[in-house]
């Protein structure tokens, strides 16, 4: 009876499925640059969190947008379609706003 495998007689060991890393880009408002390599398969909210933690920001205030639409942090960069040099914006959100009337008291 025959072996199965190669023609040597050894066999072939499958190769794991390999998800190769996506080049990104963050992009804060100042024109500040990071760049990150990150698994295709993996939350985006751990790269988000760990561009808040090198630039000392709290993950709450921060909203992060590609191609112009606000990104969930549960999807992942193929289940939103991102390709390698891609840029995510990051912008620190600001509630409020509008005027106030200043009173000035005299003494």
């Amino acid at each position: 009876m025959g072996r199965s495998g190669t023609s040597n007689g050894k066999r072939q060991l499958e190769q794991p499925l390999v998800t190769p890393g996506v080049a990104l880009v963050l992009k804060s408002q100042d024109g500040d640059v990071l760049r990150y390599r990150f698994p295709r398969d993996k939350r985006m909210q751990f790269l988000f969190s760990t561009y808040c933690q090198d630039k000392n920001l709290d993950y709450k205030v921060v909203v992060f947008l590609y191609d112009g639409r606000r990104v969930k942090s549960t999807k992942t960069p193929s289940e939103l379609g991102i390709e390698d040099g891609d840029e995510i914006d990051c912008m620190v959100h600001h509630d409020g706003g509008g005027y106030t009337i200043a009173t000035i008291s005299t003494f």
